[in-house]
């Protein structure tokens, strides 16, 4: 059956940065909910400066329905090739996959929280809601899933994951603008590029957004519940051995992440998505 063209979006590189663009704007909008009810929780939002203007800045529970809205709006502008995003399918199989890099970084964590202390279990939660979901939905749920769309050969698999990989990582370097310190936006840097191949790998793997999503907030909701980074804003600033932890499961997830998506997975992979896009296998 003939695909209906999408220009842009068929060229599959050039689609991933304009999806992110796309999944950056839904949240933003979305953050507008947070930075409206910010007001009736204390340590919500934050006082930000920009060109002189002083204003409240907030994410959480809005960011993650613009995340939400995203993945709609990517549905629709597709459909009917592709359906069920928000299906449940292969949880169970994705979470198995997470575990050990998931209990390895939890285990950190709570170092973290013993050496630092513990912030709001409120605030955590609400502020974990805007990575977990925005962030998955900006560097893999849509970029992948475009190019899962777009590609002719299987050994095409490999670029896209090293793609939103190490970009999620390099974007992370941002955090020095909001005042992180330079070895820790750098340290963090190097982590996210680890999670990011584990996260994406899983995503590959099964498809399913939720796992990814919930994943990730898990590990932002235990992080954010740090006594440090609950007073700064959740801004790294200092490196405790609770963050070697981590770093430490972002290597061994990055070490499943590759036994993830070795070649002799390819055909699963490409069988799998090309039964989410509603297609034949052409590859």
């Amino acid at each position: 059956m003939n695909k209906k063209p999408h220009k842009l979006l068929d060229r599959p590189i050039l689609g991933y940065f304009l999806l992110f663009v796309l999944a950056q704007i839904c949240i933003t909008l979305g953050s507008n909910i947070d930075t409206a009810v910010s007001p009736f929780i204390p340590g919500y939002g934050k006082e930000v400066t920009v060109y002189g203007m002083t204003r409240t800045q907030a994410a959480g529970f809005g960011s993650a329905v613009g995340a939400l809205a995203a993945i709609l709006v990517f549905t629709l502008w597709f459909r009917p090739d592709y359906k069920k995003p928000f299906s449940l399918k292969n949880f169970s199989k994705g979470l198995l996959m997470l575990l050990p890099f998931l209990i390895i970084h939890y285990a950190g964590s709570a170092v973290s929280m013993i050496t630092f202390g513990t912030s709001s279990v409120l605030l955590a939660f609400l502020k974990a809601m805007a990575p977990g979901f925005g962030e998955e939905t900006a560097f893999r749920i849509l970029g992948i899933s475009n190019y899962m769309r777009t590609i002719r050969s299987e050994n095409e698999i490999k670029k896209i994951f090293w793609l939103s990989s190490i970009f999620f990582g390099v974007f992370h370097l941002a955090n020095l603008f909001s005042g992180a310190d330079l070895f820790a936006t750098l340290f963090q840097a190097v982590y996210c590029v680890g999670v990011g191949m584990i996260l994406g790998a899983v995503y590959l793997r099964t498809g399913n957004i939720w796992i990814i999503m919930l994943g990730h907030m898990s590990l932002d909701f235990l992080e954010f519940c740090r006594g440090d980074l609950g007073a700064s804003g959740v801004v790294m600033s200092a490196i405790g051995i609770g963050d070697w932890i981590t770093m430490a499961a972002a290597v061994a997830g990055a070490v499943i992440a590759l036994r993830l998506v070795d070649k002799k997975y390819y055909p699963e992979i490409t069988e799998l998505w090309n039964r989410k896009w509603h297609r034949q296998n052409t590859i």
